[in-house]
């Protein structure tokens, strides 16, 4: 739990110490805004009833105590109003929105098959606590895996549905397919598909994706994953120059059906760094990746930086390899997880999902939230 050890009135603004040592100044604007009483935060449904626009220029405070053992800020303000803030709200809106942690543990073949992330498919839907592990799992490392599931596209949705609704998408929601070319894309084939990322044509790629072979009639057609943040840590090491065109030069990907009338085009960098400079996302799709051309030295640069991630990505000791078989689903990153196979002889049949990235730590965001009521 935060704890708070010291605040002070600095001006027009509370500076406030946190027991881990570190200090932020919160203004008395801030502070006023983000008030949680019940008449300024709807107490269902959290949403803001005070009027930001209307604050007054002049705010000043008459009082300011920490109590409950340094876990909350009291605050009196000059006009009779009283806010009550908890440090932990406080520590939380220091953090940029969307990260639930900072435990990310890159890694490459060696380091994932020595701690293998998985868990049991009866525990992971009967236990919240399992399920909380899994994706925490999942946050961590990528991915995770659903061992003894029933090979059933009943078990398959069950086990997508423990965690978000599942995501509409051209290809569907769930999908269940053989290489039967039901679309425009060589994922419906028997080809070999080299490592990428689904949905560069996609604004918003999804977030997620789940894996369950239900047949394997066949030879050859192992899968691959590769954590492409252990690349950009690698390039961003050994050639910085590399790394950082790769988060500048937007690559535009596309998906073609006209037959059905669809012709989709994004465009983001393949290393895709937030406001902090943390990498975010990567988005990685030879195969999609439309035309486009730059000055003749920067898209030289620009070559030289997609060789090397390439390189780097078809590394076999940084790649986890596996053939799937039915029983175990696979639920990963899709904007950290680079995802391959090998080509294949035979039957192959492969059902899945796409989850939204909100989603899935929304549900993280809740379970760890209940169990921290729990513990209160």
């Amino acid at each position: 739990m935060t704890h708070l050890t010291h605040a002070a009135i600095q001006r027009d603004a509370v500076e406030i110490a946190f027991a881990d040592g570190s200090t932020h100044l919160f203004g008395l604007t801030w502070l006023r805004d983000h008030c949680t009483c019940a008449s300024c935060r709807h107490p269902e449904t959290q949403q803001r009833l005070l009027d930001t626009f209307a604050l007054p220029q002049d705010l000043n405070l008459a009082t300011l105590a920490l109590g409950a053992g340094g876990t909350t800020l009291s605050l009196g303000w000059a006009d009779g109003h009283e806010s009550v803030f908890a440090a932990g709200d406080l520590a939380e809106s220091l953090r940029p929105v969307g990260i639930l942690t900072s435990d990310i543990t890159t890694w490459n073949d060696a380091e994932i098959s020595a701690d293998f992330p998985q868990v049991d498919f009866d525990a992971l839907m009967a236990d919240d606590a399992v399920l909380e592990t899994y994706l925490e799992k999942i946050e961590r490392f990528g991915f995770c895996f659903v061992e003894a599931t029933p090979g059933t596209p009943e078990a398959t949705q069950a086990v997508a549905k423990r965690v978000a609704y599942i995501r509409e998408t051209i290809f569907g929601g769930y999908w269940d397919f053989t290489a039967n070319m039901e679309h425009k894309d060589t994922a419906y084939t028997s080809m070999a598909i080299g490592p990428h990322t689904d949905g560069t044509y996609s604004f918003d790629a999804p977030g997620y994706q789940m894996f369950h072979c239900l047949a394997a009639d066949c030879t050859g057609g192992e899968n691959v994953f590769v954590d492409a943040f252990r690349i950009a840590e690698i390039m961003r090491g050994d050639t910085p120059q590399l790394y950082r065109v790769l988060t500048q030069v937007e690559v535009p990907g596309q998906y073609i059906d006209l037959e059905k009338g669809i012709h989709l085009m994004a465009r983001r960098p393949l290393f895709r760094e937030d406001s902090t400079g943390r990498l975010a996302q990567v988005s990685f799709n030879n195969h999609d990746r439309a035309p486009f051309a730059l000055e003749p030295a920067r898209m030289a640069l620009f070559q030289q930086a997609y060789a090397m991630f390439a390189k780097l990505a078809n590394d076999r000791s940084l790649q986890y390899r596996r053939r799937l078989l039915p029983g175990s689903v696979v639920l990963f990153d899709n904007w950290r997880l680079l995802h391959a196979r090998d080509a294949y002889t035979g039957y192959r049949r492969l059902a899945g999902a796409y989850l939204n990235k909100e989603d899935v730590e929304s549900r993280l965001r809740v379970l760890r939230l209940k169990k921290a009521q729990r513990a209160a």
